[in-house]
């Protein structure tokens, strides 16, 4: 079996007929290109069918969740004190233009609850996703100090899963519509949500338990209610990417009063 659909894929006559196979969604015939934003890959700068292979992700909740186990055990060994930890990173924005920086007040989940649900021995855990107001507070008022680095406070929603979870229309998995998407964003906006990612929820709720001052500070790369896919120039996107590093630094060298 393994053999018959390598050979499909490499067969540059079948016509994509694989994605007939696999991919359930009607939305993917409509789109002039697709583009694997995580792989790199788009189908008309791509050879797709030539091209596969393993590909591990370091990404979501499981892997930060492992990263910060051992990151908090390192700081308890190292005897570190007055520790604030930050998740910065990129996100799709709710409502917002892409480039803008978003401070989560709350990471929530995917009924936009500020909470974190981990199973352990077979039992529900609930814990808290409240981040520091305080740094939340001063982070904002930094990003006033530094120049076109647009800075909002809202609700970072967060998604175990980068398509269905996220209301996406370019999966390989697609049930619902595009008004149903649009609906579901609208709720979104209305909860005070502003941006979708992957790690904020338990990255929360480890820092509150353990009695650590948390951040998540992400920038946008899209409006999601204009589209699933970005479509921004690349050193466009590059700068983004900057921002929440810049303001993150900016605050650093503030508290060390490296600045004034």
């Amino acid at each position: 079996m393994a053999s018959i659909l390598l050979n499909v894929i490499r067969n540059k006559h079948s016509n994509y007929i694989q994605q007939v196979e696999y991919v359930k969604n009607p939305h993917l015939d409509s789109m002039e290109e697709d583009i694997l934003y995580h792989f790199n890959l788009g189908t008309k700068t791509h050879d797709l069918p030539h091209m596969f292979g393993d590909v591990k992700h370091g990404m979501g909740v499981p892997s930060i969740s492992i990263m910060l186990h051992e990151l908090i055990k390192l700081l308890y060994h190292a005897r570190c004190r007055d520790v604030i930890i930050f998740r910065i990173g990129t996100s799709g924005g709710v409502g917002l233009a892409a480039g803008t920086v978003v401070i989560a007040d709350k990471a929530v989940d995917s009924f936009f609850r500020p909470l974190f649900e981990q199973v352990v021995l077979g039992k529900v855990i609930v814990r808290s996703t409240e981040l520091d107001k305080d740094v939340a507070k001063d982070l904002l008022q930094y990003s006033t100090e530094l120049e076109d680095i647009p800075t909002v406070i809202g609700n970072t929603m967060c998604t175990h899963d980068f398509y269905e979870g996220q209301g996406r229309l370019d999966g390989a998995l697609c049930s619902f519509s595009a008004e149903d998407k649009l609906d579901y964003l609208r709720k979104a906006y209305d909860s005070g949500v502003r941006n979708i990612e992957m790690e904020s929820t338990v990255f929360a709720a480890m820092c509150r338990v353990c009695n650590l001052k948390a951040a998540v500070v992400c920038v946008t790369l899209l409006n999601r209610f204009e589209g699933d896919q970005i479509s921004t120039p690349h050193d466009v996107l590059l700068e983004y990417q900057k921002r929440p590093q810049c303001l993150v630094a900016y605050f650093i060298k503030k508290r060390l009063g490296l600045i004034s």
